[in-house]
């Protein structure tokens, strides 16, 4: 990006002066060969693990620095610890091999995969680490972290002991995360994670969240709870409630699964087709469901035109449109949509936020109640000026 300063193959880092990019970013003065997560909140994994205390012998330099790197494997270093240790291993990186330290001579780095978000910095070790019962001598770093591979006896093990929740997503990689619930996405303790990786998993650790415009809100606190939801989908939502929904939409999508709220469970890009035309939606799916207009639903829809509505699957769409004050006027011309302004308001701007009520039938039978918003200029109100669609 324009004023950032890159270079090299060093690693995956994802932030706002060079995001995407294999960069060489020093704000907070971390190596670029390891990830995002190390330069904003200095922390790797959270692993129980042990070294071969032989590779240490008869020389104390070595035996520091391997507890220092099995402090950090475990998520209990320092950040001047992590530090002390991520220098060393990118020294040991793109350093003259003949001017290591000893204990790192037989240590062998790799740059793998694309240069985007499947780049990878692949780390071999003479010293074995028993990681969660798991032995490897190899770590990975990459745009989510340091992990290690685990097999999938070794997933179902780890997930279980540590009573890990699953957040999918087909939206981005890692599709699959196991991780510790979050409570409101900002400053929390890491904690151990599990991530799909193709067909194969990795054992990592979720590190707090910190520094986000999200995690500063002077209202962070105040969470969208299904209260929240259900009214936004009901078109009877207040400005406070409706900006608690809008950060709680904003943490699912643009942070990563690890740290979604704990009533997030998946997210995904579902095809609703109306009379053959595609609706373009995302879903969000939650680990409670919610009622609407007396249906129990766990599906939630948000459409870039301003729909935010729930998917009540094959129910009747009669009992729907009952509940929801709508009835055969309110029918689009030729499709299976009812649509009817429920409210306006000022905003500050200037403008007139405009809310309707909406059901639509898809094609497959699922019936879809929510909200539609949008907003116009003051001119466009008047009503010698103004064409409102409905």
């Amino acid at each position: 990006m324009p004023g950032s300063s890159c270079s090299g193959d060093a690693g995956i880092l994802r932030c706002a002066s060079c995001a995407g990019t294999m960069c060489d970013c020093s704000r907070a003065g971390v190596p670029a060969m390891f990830p995002a997560s190390l330069r904003t909140s200095f922390l790797l994994l959270a692993l129980a693990g042990t070294v071969d205390a032989n590779a240490a012998s008869g020389d104390p330099e070595a035996a520091r620095f391997q507890r220092d790197l099995l402090a950090v494997l475990e998520c209990r270093a320092g950040a001047d610890t992590q530090q002390i240790v991520a220098n060393t291993l990118r020294a040991a990186r793109y350093g003259d091999p003949d001017r290591r330290p000893l204990h790192l001579r037989d240590w062998h780095f790799e740059h793998a995969g694309d240069t985007g978000d499947a780049a990878v910095t692949v780390i071999d070790m003479p010293v074995p680490l028993i990681l969660q019962g798991v032995q490897t001598r190899r770590v990975f770093a990459d745009d989510q972290g340091f992990s290690i591979a685990i097999d999938a006896a070794a997933r179902d093990r780890i997930v279980a002991s540590h009573g890990l929740q699953l957040r999918s997503s087909t939206l981005r990689e890692p599709f699959k995360v196991w991780s510790a619930q979050s409570v409101d996405g900002s400053v929390s303790t890491p904690s151990i994670m599990v991530r799909s990786d193709g067909d194969e998993y990795r054992l990592g650790c979720a590190a707090p969240h910190v520094g986000t415009q999200v995690a500063q809100s002077p209202d962070r606190q105040q969470r969208a709870d299904a209260n929240d939801l259900t009214a936004a989908i009901e078109c009877r939502a207040d400005d406070a409630a409706l900006r608690r929904v809008g950060r709680l939409l904003q943490q699912v999508m643009e942070q990563p699964q690890s740290e979604w709220p704990a009533e997030v469970r998946a997210v995904s890009a579902p095809t609703h087709a109306i009379n053959g035309t595609v609706l373009p939606v995302f879903q969000i799916e939650l680990q409670t469901p919610l009622q609407i207009q007396g249906v129990d639903t766990d599906r939630l829809l948000v459409a870039p035109a301003g729909l935010f509505a729930a998917d009540l699957g094959r129910v009747s769409v009669a009992s729907v449109l009952l509940d929801a004050g709508l009835n055969a006027a309110d029918q689009q011309a030729g499709v299976q949509v009812w649509q009817r302004e429920a409210s306006r308001s000022g905003l500050a701007s200037g403008s007139i936020r405009i809310n309707e009520r909406v059901v639509a039938r898809a094609d497959d039978g699922s019936v879809l109640t929510g909200c539609s918003s949008s907003q116009m200029h003051k001119a466009e109100s008047d009503p010698e000026n103004a064409n409102i669609p409905h």
